[in-house]
């Protein structure tokens, strides 16, 4: 049998998402700092941030699978413009990739969608 885990965030993501998330939001707030990149984010990176969080939790608990999401606090919807929360969320649902392609038989993928007030 087969046991799935149908409600997982990845609430562990490397420090460079957060930290591009913090200048994307200075910079909407402030028109002279420049539009930032998002750092470079390494494979091992990523798989230490799972294996010693979310694949820890999912082996202890006796699970297979988890359906695999960006961290919900985290999408901020209401926070910047339109293309803010495209960019921000392009970054997001990239990461959730990143592990599904790492960990392709532990992770299934659930995306953000874009979303602004008034779009």
């Amino acid at each position: 049998m087969l046991i799935i885990d149908c409600h997982g965030h990845y609430t562990t993501a490397p420090a460079p998402l957060q930290q591009f998330r913090d200048a994307q939001l200075a910079a909407y707030k402030d028109a002279s700092q420049p539009l930032p990149v998002l750092g470079e984010i390494s494979d091992d990176q990523i798989r230490e941030s799972i294996e010693q969080n979310q694949l820890r939790l999912i082996r202890e608990r006796g699970a297979d699978m988890t359906i695999f999401s960006p961290r919900a606090s985290a999408m901020a919807h209401h926070l910047g413009d339109e293309a803010v929360s495209q960019s921000w969320t392009r970054a997001c649902n990239d990461m959730i990739k990143r592990v599904v392609d790492l960990f392709p038989e532990t992770f299934v993928g659930v995306c953000q969608l874009p979303q602004s007030p008034g779009v």
